[in-house]
């Protein structure tokens, strides 16, 4: 019914928007936290989850006393849950949304299910219709007649459906959560409070994981870190390293940092009585030949562990290189900086490189670039003094000018532009340019016969672009 006509017939009646985007992302959540019950889970939006507990209900007493400890974790955190357990899927859902019976035994089926609605039978659109139009209001109104004229009526759909729940059809969950193909976990008989022992187990569990890895000639670029709190809540963390490895060490050493990073940190309260270890984008690792000097380490594994270890410390996009981008001539535009981030595409690869007697361009360039005030001779030379942020440079020595011209196959305003690489009687290095040209340089194509005659080029202007180190 519409919001006003409900407001009127009761008056204290709360209307919240809906995030449908919110509502999924929790739905998520909880599975996740149910993953402790059973492997095997399914999604059933927007409110629903489907476990299959055969074979794990024991683990816990048994069937009722599961269903048990399901609806006392959820409504601690207020979060109200109808059960349903039976041995079909469809049967299982009909029971929990329309019917108060929790257990249906396996040789019950159509007697739990006869008293409940049609739509008990998950039927939508035309099927539904039909039946609400023979005025069929039971399932066991279904069960009760011939099966040959029901189908002339209603179709295969209908009682396709009823025997999926009866089980008579297969219907399989479509599982969406099953357990990654490496993973390794651990429970505890007495939690986990303290960080160091958190980190000895995650040492364990990597040497467990690295055997497995090691077996198929893997490594991994990212690890994932689960730990399950004895009241039920859930902490992940993930690290990432910039080569693939597969060495306890340093995967426990990469979640110290990131442990060591967290403000409030692992939050321990009880305990954690469950750890979950997983490999996160397996990749081929080859075996190399390590020196038995001191100084034959390599060093390229060396700067991999440095950057790991700096972004699991500050983030995968607080840690960034250089690489080069499309064709330009512009250098704000000739490189991109890019995160040692696994997990993020590739857009830019490559090293970047210079050819060989390309002019020098400093290692840091202002975005945008700083205006300076200049005296310089015109039309070529470079300049002899120049300000910026109030400090008055005097230049002991330049090399330049040299030209870039603005990229004809964009459409830009931006004028010619000469670099000049400047010291000044202090050693400090600049990278400034001028941009346009004096009067008497030619800046601009000639009109065509005919076309209005163009207006006079503003005068040049000088920008400090860059710093060398």
């Amino acid at each position: 019914m519409m919001l006003t006509d409900a407001r009127a017939q009761a008056p204290g009646l709360r209307a919240v928007e809906a995030t449908p985007e919110t509502d999924a992302a929790w739905l998520r959540a909880a599975a996740e936290a149910c993953r402790r019950y059973t492997p095997a889970l399914a999604l059933d939006p927007p409110d629903g989850l489907m476990l299959n507990v055969t074979g794990a209900a024991e683990l816990f007493g048994g069937e009722s006393a599961l269903i048990r400890t399901i609806v006392a974790r959820f409504g601690g955190r207020g979060v109200s849950v109808r059960p349903g357990l039976a041995d079909t899927p469809g049967l299982a859902w009909a029971l929990a949304r329309f019917s108060d019976l929790e257990i249906a035994a396996p040789g019950e089926r159509e007697t739990a299910l006869a008293p409940l609605p049609v739509g008990a039978l998950g039927l939508e659109g035309e099927a539904a219709h039909v039946l609400k139009r023979l005025g069929l209001r039971t399932v066991g109104q279904l069960l009760s007649g011939p099966r040959a004229p029901l189908a002339r009526r209603l179709g295969e759909t209908v009682l396709e459906r009823l025997d999926q729940v009866l089980g008579r059809r297969a219907c399989a969950l479509d599982l969406k959560l099953e357990i990654p193909p490496y993973l390794v976990e651990r429970r505890l008989l007495s939690p986990m409070v303290r960080n160091e022992e958190v980190l000895a187990r995650i040492r364990r569990l990597g040497q467990r994981l690295g055997h497995r890895l090691e077996g198929e000639g893997l490594g991994a670029r990212g690890f994932r870190l689960e730990l399950q709190r004895v009241d039920g809540a859930v902490k992940q963390l993930e690290v990432w390293a910039s080569l693939p490895l597969r060495d306890p060490a340093r995967i426990a050493a990469l979640f110290a940092e990131r442990i060591a990073a967290l403000n409030e940190g692992l939050e321990a309260d009880y305990g954690f009585d469950l750890i979950r270890l997983e490999a996160l984008r397996p990749q081929a690792l080859s075996d190399r030949a390590m020196s038995l000097l001191p100084d034959g380490a390599d060093g390229e594994a060396k700067f991999a562990a440095l950057i790991d270890r700096l972004s699991a410390r500050l983030g995968p996009a607080a840690v960034r290189r250089l690489v080069p981008a499309a064709q330009t001539r512009l250098p704000e535009r000739s490189a991109r900086a890019l995160p040692f981030d696994p997990a993020a595409p590739a857009a830019w690869t490559g090293e970047a490189s210079r050819d060989e007697g390309s002019p020098l361009r400093p290692l840091t360039l202002f975005d945008p670039p700083q205006p300076i005030e200049v005296l310089a001779e015109i039309p070529e030379e470079p300049p002899v003094r120049f300000t910026w942020r109030r400090v008055q440079h005097q230049i002991a020595a330049a090399e330049g000018p040299e030209r870039i011209d603005p990229e004809w196959g964009r459409r830009t305003r931006r004028r010619v532009r000469d670099y000049y690489r400047l010291e000044d009687e202090g050693g400090r290095r600049f990278w400034v340019f001028r941009e346009g040209r004096y009067a008497g340089e030619q800046d601009q194509d000639k009109p065509k016969p005919g076309d209005p005659e163009p207006e006079p080029p503003p005068p040049p202007r000088w920008f400090l672009h860059g710093l060398f180190a």
